[in-house]
């Protein structure tokens, strides 16, 4: 049986299927009592007028990433970790997170990588992704989202 280096463990969670397959991976590196957190990170609507549309925006956000994480948790295995969801309310998502994962002192942020869009062709990377990896002192492990196939 081996041990793994990873204890701590942070996951930026979006619902996505990227970010459950983040949390996936991370819950199958954690070891037997390590923990796994699942920051989500709010972002203020541009568009709302008040502060009650902005607060009913976030609400609004807070239950459907609470419901996906929690069908996330029901589909996987947890392997022992303990896990948790953790929220941020932040326009600056990178700093969010490796201010979170510095907080709990985790070894290594997982990331789900996103589609295709005209900045991952030129970079390799998404905004997020990469300034956490150019910014963070932190591993940062990427992973890809599951590949849709053709249906059976």
């Amino acid at each position: 049986m081996s041990v793994s280096p990873f204890h701590r463990i942070l996951v930026g969670w979006d619902a996505s299927p990227a970010s459950h397959r983040a949390l996936a991976t991370a819950l199958a590196l954690a070891d037997g009592d390590g923990v796994v957190i699942a920051r989500a990170v709010l972002t203020p609507a541009q568009h709302t007028e008040t502060g009650g549309e902005q607060h009913r925006d976030l609400d609004a956000q807070r239950r459907w990433l609470s419901a996906e994480y929690d069908k996330a948790l029901r589909a996987g295995a947890t392997h022992g970790a303990r896990v948790r969801l953790e929220w941020g309310e932040d326009t600056d998502i990178p700093q969010d997170l490796d201010g979170c994962a510095h907080d709990h002192g985790c070894d290594l942020i997982v990331l789900g990588r996103h589609g295709e869009d005209s900045h991952l062709r030129v970079t390799g990377l998404g905004p997020v992704a990469q300034t956490l990896v150019h910014g963070t002192r932190l591993p940062v492990l990427l992973v890809s989202p599951p590949e849709s196939g053709p249906s059976e």
